[in-house]
């Protein structure tokens, strides 16, 4: 069986993000494995393709502060499990920069969670987990949390 040592965990705020967190947390701790936990910030999905203005700086920097605090929690989380772990936020297109942390870090498991979105949703906002498992060099673990499940946004 393959030993996963270090683990890259990505981190958007949704539930179905906490949930794969708790899934590599549970992996971590059986397996003695590093974690390194990544949110990142897409100021492509925030500005979208109206003009740059100093309101959009804003909205990024509060995205930012959001994506700290998440990853923040998550270190914290597992630091008292007695887990290693360590976390960054990066800037840029979510697959890609979430798969250049996942190589810096040394991962050789990537966990992360899916929304499920299907149709015209799946279509507008593409997917990122789809774009992570087919590019990434090192296996994924998909979690995905059950519409029912979810809470009501």
């Amino acid at each position: 069986m393959r030993m996963f040592k270090k683990i890259a965990v990505a981190l958007d705020g949704s539930e179905s993000a906490q949930q794969a967190a708790r899934v590599a947390l549970e992996l971590a701790e059986s397996k003695s494995a590093e974690l390194g936990f990544c949110s990142v910030v897409d100021p492509v999905l925030a500005v979208g393709t109206s003009p740059v203005s100093p309101a959009m700086d804003l909205v990024v920097r509060d995205m930012e502060r959001e994506a700290r605090g998440i990853v923040a929690g998550a270190v914290e989380s597992a630091h008292r499990q007695g887990i290693l772990a360590s976390g960054e936020t990066r800037c840029g297109v979510a697959a890609f920069a979430f798969l250049k942390y996942a190589e810096s870090f040394g991962a050789d498991l990537i966990v992360m969670g899916t929304h499920g979105r299907r149709g015209f949703a799946h279509l507008l906002m593409g997917s990122v987990a789809e774009v992570v498992l087919r590019e990434s060099r090192v296996p994924v673990l998909i979690v995905h949390v059950p519409r029912a499940q979810r809470k009501a946004a």
